[in-house]
Parts: structure tokens; sequence; C-alpha cells
């Protein structure tokens, strides 16, 4: 499979929805409300893979390692989904994963192909760009990247090559996504939903992300979870402890599950309202402002469907807050302290919820057994006597 031949987008069987990011577009949200609801949707006709998110991210990863020119593993994670899509009998199925931003124009033509004869429409979510870079900068720390605050707020506003930078475009420049995905979906095909701006109100969103996929999700169950940004000072320390992390040889694995999740999510993410958000200097404040105008521009002319208006893109007043590189070193040896004790306290409660369970499970095993069975299991594993001299007798 290669992307030399656009592949189709229009057929039989279900319309395929790909949601595709951006990040921190309330995507975090969506996916979870969706997952909350997954059979409301289907009772509606939409499938959502899973139940829960962890299908469409081990899909999507398998999706983005492909190199160009190589072909989609049939049994992999993303051909299975394809596979379950193309036989769902309703009339859609939605796939969600921010990672499919980053998507080369051969990943893009994959999924697509891999997906015929379905239709494939392609959503994008997206918000200002004085929001999303104050939330993508933060959202980086928490995602085991080694650059600091400075060095991402150098290279973006100096329009210099590297690696933060990079990161940051690759994700958010909307108008370079979409024209990736155009080249295999037709315009009309491509919807646009923009983010309210600060202050609206969350079900904004909702309602206009459902009515792309055609549910009414007014009778859905609010998300358990989201994925709040952190505080100022918390972002320093995640970007600090990164570092740590890298040197000492974390393996990704081992740092998603305790540093990203149990400490940047649990424990730092409650403490943004104590902290304060994260501010921007007048002079990055503008130079964002200037190219989201640019990109704004870009858009209208791409043709694609805009669900929202024009205006939630561009960017209202500057983020009100503290600069990174105000964050003392005093104010991170305190946020240390008091988050290591709370790491502490919750690995251990962890601990004992599974020994908790494990011993209710055991019991459950225990009472299905016969009796007869459990005496000659217990005679079975009966510890020996204690091999010896007998006793009065003295070893020379």
């Amino acid at each position: 499979m290669t992307a030399s031949a656009p592949p189709s987008t229009s057929g039989s069987g279900p319309t395929v929805y790909l949601h595709i990011g951006t990040p921190k577009s309330g995507t975090t949200y969506l996916q979870s409300r969706f997952s909350v609801n997954h059979e409301l949707a289907a009772q509606q006709g939409l499938l959502w893979p899973g139940p829960g998110w962890g299908r469409h991210i081990r899909a999507v990863q398998d999706l983005r390692n492909l190199e160009d020119g190589e072909p989609l593993a049939p049994e992999g994670s993303w051909a299975r989904l394809a596979s379950e899509a193309n036989r769902w009998t309703g009339r859609a199925v939605l796939i969600s994963m921010e990672w499919m931003a980053s998507c080369t124009p051969h990943q893009v033509a994959v999924a697509v192909e891999s997906l015929s004869p379905a239709r494939v429409e392609v959503i994008c979510t997206a918000r200002d760009l004085v929001r999303s870079f104050v939330a993508q900068g933060q959202e980086m720390a928490r995602n085991y990247r080694p650059w600091s605050w400075g060095t991402l707020v150098d290279e973006v506003r100096n329009e210099k090559d590297g690696r933060a930078a990079n990161t940051f475009w690759r994700q958010q420049n909307v108008p370079v996504i979409l024209r990736r995905w155009l080249e295999v979906v037709p315009a009309d095909r491509v919807h646009l939903v923009t983010v309210p701006p600060a202050g609206a109100d969350p079900g904004v969103l909702w309602e206009r992300f459902c009515a792309v996929v055609g549910v009414d999700g007014s009778s859905f169950a609010a998300p358990r979870t989201d994925n709040a940004s952190l505080g100022v000072v918390s972002t320093v320390l995640m970007q600090r402890l990164n570092n740590v992390a890298r040197a000492q040889g974390v393996t990704p694995s081992v740092y998603s599950e305790v540093l990203h999740t149990s400490l940047g999510d649990r424990i730092l993410g409650p403490r943004r309202k104590n902290e304060g958000p994260i501010g921007i200097t007048e002079d990055l404040d503008q130079y964002l402002r200037g190219r989201a105008d640019a990109m704004v521009a870009d858009l209208r002319d791409l043709g694609v469907d805009l669900v929202g208006e024009w205006d939630d893109l561009v960017p209202t007043k500057r983020p009100d807050g503290r600069r990174p590189e105000d964050v003392t070193d005093e104010e991170l040896l305190q946020l240390s302290l008091e988050a290591l004790v709370a790491l502490g306290v919750s690995q251990s409660e962890e601990i004992h919820r599974l020994q908790a369970e494990l011993k209710a499970a055991s019991h459950v095993i225990d009472a299905s057994i016969p009796a007869r069975v459990r005496r000659k299991l217990r005679s079975l594993t009966a510890r020996p006597p204690a091999e010896g001299p007998a006793a009065g007798t003295s070893v020379e």
C-alpha cells in the first residue's frame, strides 16, 4: 500500500469520521464523552470503537510508525480497527486521536485507503493560536519533551528551525495539516470545528461536533475526566523532571504511567487554580496574532466546511499570568516536596487497592474449588519437615 495514487473516499458501508485533532482543542473532552456514552452513540448508529479510547491510541500509533512506502501490517492495530469499522452495520464510525494531525502524506493515504470502500470524512478541531501556544507548551512539558519553555518561545518567536518549534507547528499549523488530508479527501468532506472563545459554554463545542457526526448528544453524560492545563510552577517542574528522567533512562511507558499520569495529571493538574496560568510577553502575543491572521486567511481559501465562526480562531486578549522564567527555585523545591509526598501516598493507596482486589479474587477462586481438591492441594503444598540432625545429637 503506497501513496502513489489517491485512494477512494466514497463507496458502500458506513461513513468513517477521522477526528485528527488538533491537540489541546477540546479533544480529551470529546473523546472522554464518547467513551462514557458509546452505547448511546451506537443506538443512534454511530460506532465508537473501544469502548475505551485505548483502541484509538494503539491504532494511530501503529499508523504513525509507518515509514514512507511501507505497507500497513495486515494484523496490526490500525488494520484491525479499520476492519471493524467496515463491518459496522450502522451509518457511521468515529475514530479520534490527535496524533493524526502529524500524519505524513503516506500515512494519510494509507489510513484512507485502509477504510475503503467506506466514505471517509475528516474532522479537525482548532482553537485560536495564542491559546493553543500556551496550552500546547505546557502539554509538551508532561509529554517527555526535553526543551524548556524559554527554548520553545525563542524558536517559535524567532522562526528558528529547532525541535521545539517544529513539533509545535507540526501539531498546530492547521492549514498545513488540512492540506495533507485534502490530497485524498474532498474539501466538502473536511470539517473544521472551531473552539469557542475563552469563557464560552463548553457545551457549544460538543454541539458543533455532534452536528458533524450526526448524533443528538444532549442526553450524553458528561465525561468523568478532563485534560486541564498545568499551572506555571508545575509546568517548569515537569520540564526539569523530563531531562532528569531522560538522563536516567526512564522508558516512555514508565514515564507515561508514573510521571505523566500519576504525577502530572492526578497530582499537579488540580494545583493549577493555586499556581495560576501561564502568561506570555506582548512581543510573543503580537507575533502569534500575526500568524493567526495569516492562518485564518489560508483556511478560508481551502474551501473546507466551517462549523463555528472564523472569529473563534482570532486571538482576543493576551493571556494573563506569570511567565515560566519568573518561577523561583524555592517554589520548585516546595512543589517538589509536596508532590513527592502526594505521589508516595497515591502509590501506597494503589498498592493496597490492588492487594484487596487480589484477596477478593483469591476467595472467589478458592470457593469454586471442591473441598476434596482443596485438601489435596494443601497436602501437596504443605512444608516438609526440616532436615538436619536429630534432637540431642551433636555435629562434629
